[in-house]
């Protein structure tokens, strides 16, 4: 967490025989500014003073039973005090609470994992979130998503409380779409406002179409576990809720990754240990069974061999099983759309997407190669690299998959932004 700058100290003056539930308010504090992300805490314990009872308390021999004062403080960001600051409001209930603006000169902690034990999904999370109401129609939704690029949109109550979640997956199995929202966005506008039509005729809403009772995170979840959450549930996406179950954000897992980028950033000196058992190496979480054509393939078996995964990418190496290029639907569908009629590209979208194979498929790619619609060249990964590269790469170059290849620069498979973050939920 950033902490240079302008933040705010807070003092808090206690007794020591304050108690909160039979214990230690002083430890009671610690504990819940922990369990709030607050960067820090400490406790000290005075030798004498006296506070609105006037009466002088000291550790002298002849006094062992005094109430000692005792201050607890902690330094963080304006807004992580004020949303801390009711809940200690509420826990002292006899003392002083102060607090004073400081210039942070320098922060450094030391790092015993891949997320921040202090950070929360509250610190993280998108709060500018997209939703809907459950009687939002089907075709307002999809349009929504598309120019927002986003590929899910919680479902909220009157009161901000969620009661359900959409996503692209939702769109696709309960027939409301034919296309994944990443390739209608690749569309013509003319054939996605057509599309928009078709859907305006239907008499679904959300609440339909929503997966209900979501799972949501509160905002005091530690990143950790967010993340193992999001991996044991295969998520990419979860809802973060207040105490009242209203939303707040979002967190994804590309807020996770990329946390766990900018500590890697800010202490490259720094490797996250593994523990006994866990993966260490991309070769050790990659995914293997990734097709692979040559540059000369031609286009149509090409794309034969897209569908083979759902991953949807096809890597392309040269004779030497050399990583050359790699291809995914949207390239081929964002490299088709100038040579290709309108109605032929959202045919071979709908073919991406699930439908029947195009007619005619051949001899509209007749004289094409994988070469012609390729990104290249690629970003690799060796097998032995630490999972901590793959994070730095990916969140550098923002990309979701990237190729392995062995110490002779031979593909040998592919790692991903799921397989990374379940990787290292299970080193915390």
């Amino acid at each position: 967490m950033d902490l240079s700058g302008h933040a705010q100290q807070v003092w808090i003056f206690l007794g020591e025989s304050d108690q909160w539930h039979g214990r230690p308010l002083s430890l009671a504090l610690l504990e819940m500014l922990k369990r709030n992300g607050i960067a820090g805490g400490t406790v000290l314990r005075g030798i004498a003073g006296y506070g609105a009872h006037s009466f002088i308390h000291t550790m002298s021999l002849v006094e062992l039973s005094s109430d000692l004062p005792v201050i607890v403080t902690f330094v963080d960001r304006p807004d992580r005090v004020a949303r801390v600051m009711p809940e200690i409001m509420s826990m002292v209930r006899e003392g002083l609470i102060t607090t004073i603006p400081v210039e942070v000169l320098k922060y450094t902690s030391r790092a015993v994992g891949p997320f921040p034990a202090h950070l929360t999904v509250a610190d993280i999370m998108s709060r500018q979130v997209v939703s809907v109401r459950p009687d939002t129609p089907i075709a307002v939704i999809v349009e929504l998503l598309i120019d927002r690029a986003l590929r899910s949109a919680p479902v909220v109550d009157a009161e901000n409380r969620v009661v359900g979640i959409i996503t692209d997956g939702d769109l696709l199995t309960r027939g409301a779409t034919e296309l994944p929202l990443a390739l209608q966005r690749e569309l013509s506008l003319a054939e996605r406002a057509a599309a928009v039509e078709i859907l305006a005729e239907r008499p679904h809403t959300a609440a339909d179409l929503m997966t209900p009772d979501p799972v949501t995170l509160p905002m005091t979840t530690p990143l950790a576990e967010a993340a193992a959450i999001m991996a044991d549930r295969g998520l990419k996406r979860i809802p973060v809720v207040d105490e009242q179950h209203r939303l707040v954000g979002m967190v994804s897992r590309y807020d996770l990754l990329s946390t766990v980028a900018e500590g890697l950033r800010q202490r490259p000196a720094e490797q996250v240990v593994p523990s006994g058992g866990t993966p260490q190496t991309v070769g050790d979480i990659m995914m293997t069974g990734i097709p692979t054509v040559r540059p000369d393939t031609p286009l149509a078996e090409t794309l034969d061999h897209l569908l083979e995964t759902d991953k949807r990418r096809v890597v392309v190496v040269d004779e030497h099983h050399h990583v050359v290029g790699i291809i995914s639907d949207g390239d081929v569908l964002r490299r088709a759309a100038k040579r290709v009629r309108s109605g032929a590209l959202r045919a071979l979208a709908a073919w991406f997407g699930g439908g029947a194979r195009p007619p005619g498929l051949e001899v509209a790619a007749e004289g094409r190669t994988a070469a012609d619609v390729m990104t290249s060249p690629v970003v690799t990964l060796p097998a032995d690299a630490p999972i901590t590269e793959a994070v730095r790469l990916m969140m550098t170059h923002k990309i979701k998959r990237i190729p392995v290849v062995d110490a002779n620069k031979r593909f040998v498979g592919m790692v991903g932004r799921a397989g990374v973050l379940a990787a290292l939920s299970r080193r915390t």
